[in-house]
């Protein structure tokens, strides 16, 4: 009688990876997309603030454009678009002239790291 050995159940020459090695490249990849959502989230923000202070200095320039011609500061947003300000799309700019010769604006946007950025003629500061 020839005797067989019994085969084995697990063919251990086949490629490809286990289950636990698939479990922790996912865990890994979902770590570092955490990580960059969080860092775009910032980048984001800071990046509407740029967009609000920018606003204010060319508001504040086109401000005193028009004061150099007609010797008093403009109320309106769309009086200084006359004078060469361009507003960013999703900025709200509020001028508010407080004497003769000062006024504030007031930049805000939404999602920025804070709700609003006031410049100060008298000071010249974005607070």
């Amino acid at each position: 009688m020839i005797q067989r050995t019994p085969r084995p159940l697990v063919n251990r020459n086949i490629k490809g990876f286990t289950l636990v090695e698939l479990l922790m490249v996912i865990g890994i990849i979902g770590l570092l997309a955490a990580i960059a959502i969080a860092q775009f989230t910032s980048y984001r923000a800071r990046a509407i603030d740029s967009q609000m202070k920018s606003d204010l200095k060319n508001a504040a320039v086109a401000m005193d454009s028009y004061f150099a011609e007609k010797q008093s500061y403009p109320t309106t947003v769309t009086t200084i678009t006359t004078a060469g300000f361009s507003p960013t799309a999703g900025v709200t700019l509020t001028i508010n002239v407080i004497s003769p010769n000062s006024f504030t604006l007031t930049a805000s946007a939404p999602n920025g790291t804070q709700p609003s950025f006031t410049f100060n003629s008298v000071t010249g500061q974005i607070n």
